[in-house]
């Protein structure tokens, strides 16, 4: 009777120790095409609206302003050293960045480098990758299989623990990598 309570705890121990997957659905309703950001990885074009990133810039503004402009507001690995002067200013010029309509350069690749203080459209990346799980989540990003250019109709959410924390890890049907939030999130750099 023991080896059986023994056997039945290490099963459900070894299940609880498992990723949780999740499958999200694609919005029936496409994206436009004008006014979108792209953001291209190794596998994948992702494809969202604007007005997204503009909604998330408009809540950190106030959300920043309540916290005396502390980088503890966002999670990014890029904005974990700055000090709230330096916080405050590159929030600022990224927020004018984006509310001037006529700047159009949303397009961003993990295969190019983009400088933090940058002039163009490079400034909002930061943001972007701190915003771009969450809209994978509930699944208001077009994903494009970059090999077969298809519209992937619906891809999974698997929960990766690191440290205690669990981060989101986005990948297609086939097993291809989408989006990884750990490696743009800085919780589990600062913890050691």
């Amino acid at each position: 009777m023991k080896t059986l309570f023994l056997l039945l705890a290490g099963v459900a121990l070894s299940l609880s120790g498992m990723a949780q997957v999740i499958k999200v659905k694609q919005p029936v309703a496409p994206i436009a095409d004008t006014d979108s950001i792209i953001y291209q990885t190794d596998n994948v074009i992702m494809i969202f609206d604007r007005k997204d990133l503009y909604d998330y810039m408009v809540s950190r503004d106030t959300t920043l302003r309540n916290n005396k402009y502390s980088n503890k507001v966002f999670n990014s690995v890029q904005l974990s050293r700055f000090n709230a002067n330096d916080m405050a200013n590159h929030f600022r010029k990224a927020y004018c960045y984006l509310e001037d309509t006529t700047n159009k350069d949303f397009s961003y690749s993990t295969s190019r480098m983009n400088m933090l203080w940058a002039e163009d459209g490079g400034i909002m990346l930061p943001y972007v990758e701190e915003l771009l799980p969450d809209l994978l989540a509930f699944g208001t990003v077009r994903v494009i299989e970059r090999s077969t250019k298809a519209l992937q109709p619906a891809y999974k959410m698997i929960a990766e623990p690191i440290d205690g924390t669990n981060y989101r890890v986005f990948r297609l049907n086939s097993g291809k990598e989408v989006f990884r939030e750990s490696t743009f999130r800085v919780e589990q750099l600062t913890r050691r």
